[in-house]
């Protein structure tokens, strides 16, 4: 089956890059990646709308600590909750986001995450 999102999953498998942001506009979309992604045993950690407080506290340490390479952050989970993410290197977009002005703010999470290593 050689869609889209086999490709950039592979990519991102294959890379092993650290600090991923993996931004997804559509929660039905992330669920199709987070099920890929955990079929293929992949390390991340997620953000989503329907996360605890402590849940998303958790993932955003083990992100930034480099324990977990790929964070999954959905597009409801930054409209209501404008999480701060540190360590941001790669952003990856699976789609644009809904809102314009949100584009902006995903830059600066790439120019907040150079810490000049």
């Amino acid at each position: 089956n050689d869609d889209g999102n086999t490709l950039s999953t592979t990519s991102l498998q294959e890379r092993q890059q650290k600090y991923t942001l993996l931004y997804i506009p559509s929660y039905f979309d992330f669920i199709s990646v987070r099920n890929l992604l955990t079929k293929l045993e992949a390390a991340f950690v997620s953000i989503t709308e329907y996360a605890r407080i402590s849940e998303v506290s958790r993932g955003r340490a083990r992100f930034a600590q480099g324990r977990k390479p790929l964070m999954l952050y959905t597009g409801r989970a930054h409209f209501f909750g404008r999480h701060t993410i540190k360590g941001v290197r790669h952003l990856v977009m699976y789609g644009l986001p809904e809102h314009g002005e949100f584009y902006p703010g995903f830059v600066n999470l790439l120019l907040a995450g150079d810490d000049g290593e």
